[in-house]
């Protein structure tokens, strides 16, 4: 996949619409964080170098701009904020030192974001507590039972329980997903039948199977070529915080607390892991989500996708070739 060697200077601060000021104070604010307890760490150093690249910045000088001059919009601040609970994070444990750190950047600015505050739970591997932040901020559970809600109403609400439950059945919709087996080679409808194939991932409408609704997830694994492995996860997690409504950053605390500090805050079926979270791929899959042009996680035609080549599926969404 795409590394920081080939993501184009400055991309990042176009795709957020960053001025040169805006981006160097950024950058001063990331260094911060991570020098806060010494030397950088090689994950650290890493995340730092693509950061720079696709900021397309030197180090911060003294005559630049503060952080809270650079950037007087209250949803900028809170997005550079969240934004530093990944540089707290990306050793793989968290240090008092960054945590007050991030802490005291968020009160300069003015912020209070909560993934600021659960920086101490993440830190101490507090599960439960980070499982109730997580499940009340998801934009995807939230963008699931309102769309439920509003479509099919109490009967619907009834049906995802069932869902979650595994206990719900559609052998129509079944039907419908075992057929794309018959679409052309190298469409994505081959490519989604091979998908569910390989991984063993149960169809929406059968027994256990994921609910239609949540299906997106792994339609935009097949469409961006990310694995379901650790790294990929993280990658697909970076690409849609770049597009979703609400707390998008919430995917990027899911991937982080269970793929990169190795904690069980995910679904029982999902195995945690430690060190998955690579800054490259991660901005890369950012920056290929900002594009995007369909409200894949809402009510999108996937089907009329299905017999077309891949890469013109791609390019119907405004997903970029890798």
């Amino acid at each position: 996949m795409n590394g920081v060697a080939s993501i184009e200077p400055g991309a990042l601060a176009r795709a957020l619409g960053l001025s040169a000021a805006q981006a160097t104070a950024a950058f001063g604010a990331i260094e911060e964080v991570a020098h806060a307890d010494g030397a950088l760490g090689a994950r650290t150093a890493h995340l730092v170098e693509a950061v720079r690249r696709a900021l397309d910045v030197t180090s911060p000088t003294a005559s630049g701009p503060t952080v809270s001059a650079a950037f007087p919009s209250p949803g900028m601040r809170r997005a550079l904020v969240d934004a530093l609970v990944l540089v707290a994070c990306i050793e793989g444990e968290i240090s008092v030192a960054r945590e007050r750190a991030v802490h005291e950047i968020g009160k300069e600015l003015g912020v209070r974001s909560p993934w600021v505050d659960l920086l101490p739970a993440l830190r101490k591997g507090k599960v439960l507590t980070i499982k109730r932040a997580l499940a009340s901020r998801s934009p995807d559970a939230r963008r699931l039972f309102r769309r439920t809600w509003e479509e099919e109403g109490l009967a619907g609400m009834a049906r995802a329980l069932l869902f979650v439950l595994g206990l719900h059945r559609n052998e129509a919709l079944a039907a419908r997903f075992h057929a794309l087996a018959a679409c052309p080679e190298g469409s994505f409808g081959r490519a989604v039948t091979d998908h569910f194939r390989e991984k063993g991932i149960t169809y929406p409408g059968e027994k256990n199977g994921i609910p239609e609704r949540m299906v997106h997830h792994d339609l935009l694994h097949v469409l961006n070529g990310y694995d379901t492995d650790p790294a990929g996860e993280c990658e697909l997690a970076a690409f849609y915080c770049a597009f979703a409504e609400g707390e998008a950053f919430t995917f990027i605390v899911i991937a982080l607390a269970t793929f990169h500090l190795g904690l069980r805050v995910s679904p029982a079926v999902v195995t945690p892991a430690r060190g998955a979270f690579d800054p490259e791929r991660a901005l890369a899959a950012f920056l290929r989500g900002r594009a995007v042009q369909v409200d894949v996680m809402g009510k999108w035609d996937y089907w009329a996708l299905m017999p077309l080549p891949m890469p013109e599926a791609r390019a119907r969404l405004g997903i970029a070739e890798a």
